[in-house]
């Protein structure tokens, strides 16, 4: 799932760290109405729990854990939503 995960959170615009491991770091605008913030907020009001990154120095991204294939499928959606 962490080629799928990554291919389709850039293809809605998402920058994502190339990866080997079990989770993916995903870095968001600087709009604040889309930024790392914002989106984790929202993930959390839809029921996803990710990791923010602001006390490793990046604020704009989030790591996102690979999850089992309805997670992944449901935080894609909710992102879309989100960044729509």
């Amino acid at each position: 799932w962490l080629p799928w995960l990554t291919r389709e959170l850039e293809a809605i615009g998402l920058t994502v760290t190339p990866s080997v491991g079990n989770f993916i770091l995903v870095h968001f605008p600087a709009d604040p109405r889309q930024n790392a913030h914002a989106a984790d907020a929202y993930l959390q009001e839809n029921g996803f729990v990710v990791r923010r990154m602001d006390a490793y120095g990046l604020p704009g991204a989030l790591r996102i854990s690979v999850g089992t294939e309805e997670a992944n499928r449901g935080l894609v959606a909710c992102l879309k939503a989100f960044l729509s």
